[in-house]
C-alpha cells in the first residue's frame, strides 16, 4: 500500500511505492483537506484515511474550510480511521461524490456523524450517495440517537425511485468491551442496529470482542492506564435479553429478513433459546452461528440446544456464548457439581448431533468468553469427534464478583 502524505516530499524514499503499481493508499490527515492524487494513481482500488489530528486542534478544524480534490474513479474500498469527533459539515457527502463506485466501507473508532444535527444529516447524506455499497464494517463506531435508524433505508434493499439500491451483502458491527467504562453498553444505540438488516445479507455480525490490552506503542488507541484496568477484568459483556426482540424481528419479518443468510454472529445481543429458535425457523441456510444465549437452568438449556440445531442442515460451526443467570453463575463455581459439563453436549450427544447436522465440524461454548471459566470445544476430523471440557486458563478475580 502506498502512503500519501499531504506533502509527499517529506516521505522517505524507501516508504514510497510507484503510484502506477499501487492498489491501495493510506493517507494520514492532519487537517480535513485531502492531497491531490497524481495521474498515475488512477489504478487505486482501496483508500484509507487516518486521522492524525491533534485533539486540541480538532474542534477548530471542524469549522474550517476543506478541499477534497477528484479521487481515482476506480476506488471501491474506503476505510475511515480514528476520526474521534466526526467530520466538518459537508465533508462526508462531498467525499461520497468523489467515490461513485464505492462497494466496501470500513469505519473505525469514532463518533460517526458528530454531535450536531447538521453533521448527522451530512452523515446520512453520505450513505444516501453510496447506492453501490455492498459491505459495511462498523468497528467501535458510536452515534447519536436516531442516526443508525436514519441510514437504514440507504443500506438495505430498496426499489424506491429516489433511493433504489440492492443493499448490503455483508454487515459487521463490532464493539470492543470496555470494562473500565460502566456506561459502555448504554452508549450503544442497541434498538437501532437492527434497522441495518436487510434481505440481501449473506453475512451478519453483531459482535462484542474482548478488550485489547497490548502495550503496542504504535497503536494510537493504546492507553497504558486504561489497559491496566482492562487487564484486571476478563471476558465480554452483552446487551440485556430484553433488547434481543429487535434482532429477532429484523431476522424474521418478511420485509427485512435476509433471504440467503449464511453467517450469523449475534453475540452482542443476549437471546433466549426460544428467540434463537424463532430466528432459525426463518434462517435455515446458516453455515456459521455465533450466539450469546441466556442460561438459567442447565438441564432445559441443553435440551433446547440439541432440539434447535438439527434444523440447520448446512451448519458447520457453532459458538455458544453463555450469559449466566446469578443462580447458574454460582453453580458453575463449584466444578464438582458439573453444572457447566451438564449444560453442553457430551461426547455421545455431539456425535448424535453430528449425525443430524452432517456438515457440523466445530462446536464451542464458553461463559461470556472468560478465560477464568471452563470452556468446551468439540472438533470433527476424519469423521471423528474429539475434544471436551477445558479447564479455566486464569483464576477468577474478586473484582469480577463485585
Amino acid at each position: 500500500m502506498a502512503t500519501l502524505g499531504q506533502n509527499n516530499s517529506n516521505i522517505p524514499q524507501s516508504s514510497q511505492v510507484d503510484p502506477a503499481q499501487a492498489q491501495g493508499a493510506q493517507i494520514p490527515l492532519q487537517t480535513f483537506s485531502l492531497p491531490q492524487f497524481p495521474p498515475q494513481a488512477g489504478a487505486l482500488k482501496a483508500l484509507t484515511l487516518t486521522s492524525d489530528i491533534k485533539l486540541d486542534d480538532y474542534q477548530t478544524l471542524l469549522s474550517e474550510s476543506f478541499t477534497i480534490p477528484p479521487l481515482p474513479p476506480g476506488i471501491e474500498s474506503l476505510t475511515l480511521e480514528l476520526f474521534t469527533l466526526g467530520y466538518p459539515v459537508g465533508w462526508l457527502s462531498q467525499l461520497a461524490d468523489r467515490l461513485p463506485n464505492l462497494k466496501s466501507l470500513v469505519i473505525y473508532s469514532q463518533l460517526f456523524g458528530g454531535v450536531s444535527e447538521e453533521s448527522q444529516a451530512d452523515g446520512v447524506e453520505f450513505f444516501k450517495k453510496l447506492p453501490g455499497l455492498r459491505a459495511l464494517h462498523l468497528l467501535d463506531v458510536f452515534a447519536q440517537p436516531k442516526f443508525f435508524e436514519s441510514i437504514g433505508p440507504y443500506v438495505t434493499h430498496s426499489t424506491d425511485e429516489e433511493s433504489a439500491r440492492r443493499g448490503l451483502m455483508f454487515l459487521e458491527i463490532n464493539y470492543t468491551v470496555q470494562h473500565s467504562d460502566p456506561e459502555f453498553l448504554g452508549k450503544i444505540q442497541a434498538t437501532e442496529l437492527s434497522s441495518l438488516v436487510g434481505p440481501g445479507l449473506v453475512t451478519l455480525a453483531f459482535n462484542v470482542s474482548e478488550a485489547d490490552v497490548t502495550d503496542d506503542p504504535d497503536d494510537p488507541t493504546n492507553n497504558t492506564e486504561k489497559s491496566a484496568e482492562e487487564a484486571a477484568k476478563d471476558g465480554v459483556v452483552a446487551l440485556n435479553r430484553t433488547l434481543g426482540s429487535t434482532l429477532v424481528k429484523a431476522l424474521t419479518d418478511e420485509a427485512t429478513r435476509p433471504r440467503g443468510l449464511r453467517v450469523l454472529n449475534s453475540t452482542l445481543f443476549t437471546l433466549t433459546t426460544t428467540q434463537l429458535q424463532t430466528i432459525l425457523e426463518k434462517q435455515k441456510a446458516l453455515m456459521v452461528l455465533n450466539a450469546t444465549l441466556e442460561v438459567d437452568n442447565h438441564e432445559t438449556f441443553k435440551k433446547d440446544i440439541l432440539s434447535i440445531l438439527p434444523s440447520l442442515e448446512y451448519l458447520e460451526q457453532v459458538e455458544i456464548v453463555a450469559n449466566p443467570s446469578l443462580q447458574f453463575f454460582l453453580a458453575i463455581q463449584n466444578i464438582k457439581h458439573k453444572a457447566f459439563e451438564n449444560t453442553f453436549p457430551s461426547a455421545s450427544e455431539i456425535q448424535t448431533l453430528g449425525e443430524k447436522c452432517k456438515r457440523l465440524s466445530s462446536f464451542k461454548a464458553d461463559i461470556l468468553r472468560s478465560s477464568a471459566m471452563q470452556t468446551i470445544e468439540w472438533e470433527k476430523k476424519d469423521d471423528k469427534w474429539s475434544g471436551g471440557i477445558k479447564a479455566a486458563k486464569t483464576e477468577l478475580k474478586i473484582t469480577e464478583l463485585e
